[in-house]
This record gives C-alpha cells, structure tokens and sequence, in this order.
C-alpha cells in the first residue's frame, strides 16, 4: 500500500467481543448474516480514503460512506466546513429562512436546464421516495403505485 503519514489514536473502547455481543443481542439481526468478509472488520478510525481497524491495521476504504456521502474520511476541508456549520447551527427546517440553505440552492439549480430548476430538499432517500410518490400523485391524479425490488 502507499505510504500514509497520518497516525491512527490508539483503540481504548470495548472488545470485540463485548461489541459482538451487543450487535448478536441488539442491533438489526441481518447484520450478523449480510457480510462481505470471513471475519468481522472492527473499524475504529478513518482518514482520507484510508480505515484503520481495533489491531491498527490499514484499509482502503472502498465504500467510504457508500453513496451518501462518499468523500472519504475525515478530509480536512470537509471537516472544517463542517465544524464551522455545525459551531453556527446544527439543524432547521427550511420553513425558516437560511442563507446557506439559499446559496446551495442556487448553486445546485444553476447545474439543471430550465424545468428542474426547482429545488425541494429532503432529510433522506427514503423521504425523497415520499416526496416523489406525492408529487406524482399530485400531478396525475393517479394513486395507483408499482414498486420493483
């Protein structure tokens, strides 16, 4: 692997048993089935693209964040933006108005031809899905929906 000059914390939290123990007895049953590995990847910190696990060994995170927010780990421009929001405000609704709600609005309308230039944001995917199946509903008159897995 290429060389990283970033130097992980030491690991200081529960075993991996303990942590197994609760992921058996409390977290979602289809995590202990789903897997992509033989034994269980025990993440402990991550930078850049790189995750280092409980033992410190490194890996080249592949997923980094999946989709939601694949830009890697702990990068210190998206760390920073992100401190500076989260010092001035965590969360509102955009029922109120909020200057950088605006300018990432118009940033984003600005990359859509004409009839999508309107923006209507959402907390996740699976209200986006809401959204989408309203508006739809709205539009048509139609209530009749087809789902595909």
């Amino acid at each position: 692997m290429p060389p990283c000059s970033f130097n992980p914390e030491e690991y200081k939290d529960m075993s991996k048993e303990r942590m197994m123990e609760i992921r058996r007895q409390n977290c979602n049953p289809m995590t202990m089935k789903v897997t992509y590995y033989k034994k269980p990847v025990y993440i402990h910190q991550g930078h850049m693209q790189w995750l280092w696990d409980v033992d410190g060994r490194r890996y080249l995170d592949l997923f980094a964040g999946v989709a939601t927010v694949s830009v890697g780990h702990c990068h210190p421009k998206v760390t920073a933006a992100a401190e500076k929001q989260l010092r001035k405000l965590w969360h509102t609704t955009n029922i109120y108005v909020y200057s950088p709600l605006h300018e990432y609005t118009e940033k984003l309308a600005a990359t859509l031809p004409d009839p999508l230039k309107v923006i209507y944001l959402t907390n996740s995917g699976s209200e986006a899905n809401d959204l989408a199946m309203l508006m739809a509903r709205l539009h048509t008159g139609n209530f009749d929906v087809i789902t595909l897995r």
